[in-house]
């Protein structure tokens, strides 16, 4: 049986491909190509499901993050604390405006910010600002990091890249907080433009004049008032994103019913450990992560869902501390390094059979079983 890691051609049925084209064709003759009368809809809407605000569509995601740094006015020489385990761009956006990372460990049960490491962090210089990331859709601890931070005056930009509806507790979606929240609708989120997207959330309205400047080359209508970037979210990328917008929550909930499926089937093995059971119905699964004892046990239930016609995908395989373009800077992160060197996902997106997630459960059942015999 083939169980892909994407689905691609159920995401986009006739249906969506029909409205779609609709909107692309009245695009065209309307002729508005940047920041339409689709970009202020969806940032509308998009506020109200995130339960914030104010909603500022950019170009993408890692814009998203340089736009909050600046908009903190965090700039050269500026430390800033970012977790030892998350995609190139969480780093990359901190150097891009000059400032410099500081590692902060994750906790090993979950590879989200660890509190305890960033204590130790703020015993050296102060962080200017610090980004947390919900890391696989898992919401990080940010109520935790704001009583550690908030005596500091330490900045917290959240990082949900990966974590559309996720909530931090029931009923309160990552959004709420007065945090700004980054987004990124690269194709493979659980809500996904044509293209490159992304979006800033937040409910502190005194930061959202100046990010609108931002994004716009620092335009004002008297004038330039700012050096900002050309990071406007495209008028078809909006129309796209407003039209799957809805579909969001129901998607959003198979996904959990995904990984409850797993997490039951799986929960008698030895070998395999997964998130705390508290994220079942609070994470929005982006990806569904399993830990094993070590990298060869990993490298070999990878390499035996392969010939059982099994996606399976490494994220990630290091951490970010030991890339070598970021091994100037200092921190922690042997946890961060454990988790890489363990860590495998396995298929989970919303269009998966229950025969198909329980084909999965059989086949690395079977693989314990085998590793278990000799």
């Amino acid at each position: 049986m083939r169980v892909s890691f994407h689905n691609f051609s159920d995401l986009h049925p006739v249906g969506v491909k029909d409205e779609a084209t609709k909107r692309f064709v009245q695009i065209m003759e309307q002729n508005s190509f940047i920041e339409g009368a689709y970009n202020q809809q969806f940032e509308q809407k998009f506020a109200l499901s995130q339960q914030a605000k104010h909603c500022m569509l950019v170009a993408n995601g890692t814009d998203a993050l340089e736009l909050c740094l600046r908009a903190y006015d965090v700039g050269p020489g500026d430390p800033v604390g970012i977790p030892s385990v998350s995609f190139f761009a969480t780093a990359e956006a901190v150097v891009n405006v000059g400032a410099h990372p500081v590692f902060i460990d994750v906790d090993p049960k979950t590879c989200l910010m660890d509190p305890e490491s960033l204590k130790r962090a703020l015993n050296g210089p102060k962080l200017k600002a610090i980004i947390p990331v919900h890391l696989y859709g898992m919401p990080a601890p940010i109520k935790e990091l704001e009583v550690i931070c908030q005596p500091c005056g330490t900045h917290i930009i959240e990082d949900a890249a990966q974590a559309h509806g996720t909530c931090h507790q029931p009923g309160r979606v990552i959004g709420d907080s007065n945090n700004l929240v980054t987004y990124s609708f690269y194709p493979t989120k659980n809500l996904s433009a044509f293209g490159d997207a992304g979006a800033i959330v937040t409910n502190d309205t005194s930061l959202v004049d100046k990010i609108v400047m931002l994004r716009n080359h620092g335009r004002t209508p008297s004038g330039h008032a700012l050096i900002g970037y050309n990071s406007r979210c495209d008028h078809l990328q909006a129309a796209i994103l407003d039209l799957k917008l809805d579909q969001l929550p129901s998607l959003t909930q198979k996904r959990r019913e995904v990984a409850r499926r797993y997490c039951q089937g799986l929960s008698s093995l030895e070998r395999i450990r997964f998130m705390p059971k508290r994220f079942v119905d609070l994470s929005s699964w982006h990806l569904f992560p399993i830990l094993l004892p070590s990298s060869q046990e990993r490298d070999s239930l990878r390499a035996y869902l392969g010939k059982c016609e099994i996606d399976t995908a490494l994220f990630y395989q290091k951490a970010l501390c030991d890339e070598l373009t970021l091994s100037q800077y200092n921190g922690e992160g042997d946890a961060g390094r454990e988790f890489c060197g363990t860590t495998i996902s396995l298929p989970l997106h919303p269009f998966l059979t229950n025969d198909q997630v329980d084909y999965v459960i059989e086949m690395v059942s079977k693989w314990e079983q085998q590793e278990t015999n000799g």
